[in-house]
């Protein structure tokens, strides 16, 4: 994949956090470039409708408000299936008949502004979160901690998104994602750390875990590496993400399983 001026790959962190959230926020000065189409989009295990959102990147110059793509022609297709997408809002485009399985394989296709855009994404067998406990830190700051089995012999791939009061932590405080790599068929208790300290006295915590595959794993941990790397970028535009989209879009599409836990803050 070639290089993306780094304007616009710092751009597209912020809008994937505003989807699924990214490990820190990224506030730098760079130079303009040039928009580009980011396409995220999730199918899961739960019952639909499921959404695909589509807009273009922005320059740092502009105001955090990511420019919606309309008009677009949007399917899903898997499970002897193809759901043709509503655009329900500009730029959210929503399934109304296609479910997701585990094990079957979807297919995204994408028409926007005269060009094509596809994705495949494989659903992994679910993992069950037994349950959260915490971990107490520096400045008696709170860390939720998720406790699951491992299966052995299967690559997994992993991640964790953290809601408190229902409401998805802002700008991707708490969100992470982990491979099973070093610790396959373990029993894990992998601690989701935090910026923030949202986790307090007389809230409730939700910690989703979902199970992806290895494409959709590979994007979000380079997007996290690169803009969780010492509070910002090097002076070398850095690589793309590798995303799991052809035809030059930003962004992934992810068919993964969920389960989730929520525990109240004494």
């Amino acid at each position: 994949m070639e290089h993306l001026k780094i304007k616009n790959l710092a751009s597209v962190f912020l809008f994937v956090c505003a989807f699924v959230g990214c490990k820190k926020v990224i506030d730098v000065k760079l130079n303009n470039a040039g928009s580009q189409i980011v396409i995220t989009g999730e199918i899961n295990n739960k019952p639909g409708p499921y959404t695909v959102t589509i807009a273009k990147t922005v320059n740092f110059t502009s105001d955090n408000n990511f420019p919606p793509v309309s008009g677009a022609f949007v399917t899903i297709s898997g499970n002897g299936v193809t759901d043709t997408l509503k655009e329900t809002n500009a730029g959210t485009y929503a399934t109304h008949k296609i479910s997701g399985k585990m094990g079957e394989t979807y297919k995204l296709f994408v028409s926007a502004e005269g060009k094509t855009y596809t994705s495949l994404s494989t659903m992994p067998e679910r993992v069950r979160l037994d349950s959260l406990t915490f971990l107490l830190g520096r400045k008696d700051a709170l860390y939720a901690v998720a406790n699951f089995q491992d299966p052995a012999g299967v690559e997994n791939y992993y991640q964790f998104i953290e809601y408190i009061n229902g409401q998805k932590l802002a700008n991707g405080r708490g969100n992470s994602v982990f491979s099973d790599r070093l610790s396959d068929g373990r029993y894990i208790s992998r601690v989701i750390y935090d910026d923030s300290s949202d986790i307090r006295s007389g809230t409730t915590l939700t910690v989703q875990m979902n199970c992806i595959d290895k494409p959709v794993y590979e994007y979000l941990n380079e997007l996290q590496q690169i803009s969780g790397s010492g509070g910002g970028f090097s002076s070398q535009a850095p690589a793309n993400p590798t995303s799991n989209i052809s035809g030059g879009a930003l962004g992934y599409f992810s068919a993964n399983t969920v389960t989730s836990k929520t525990v109240s803050i004494p």
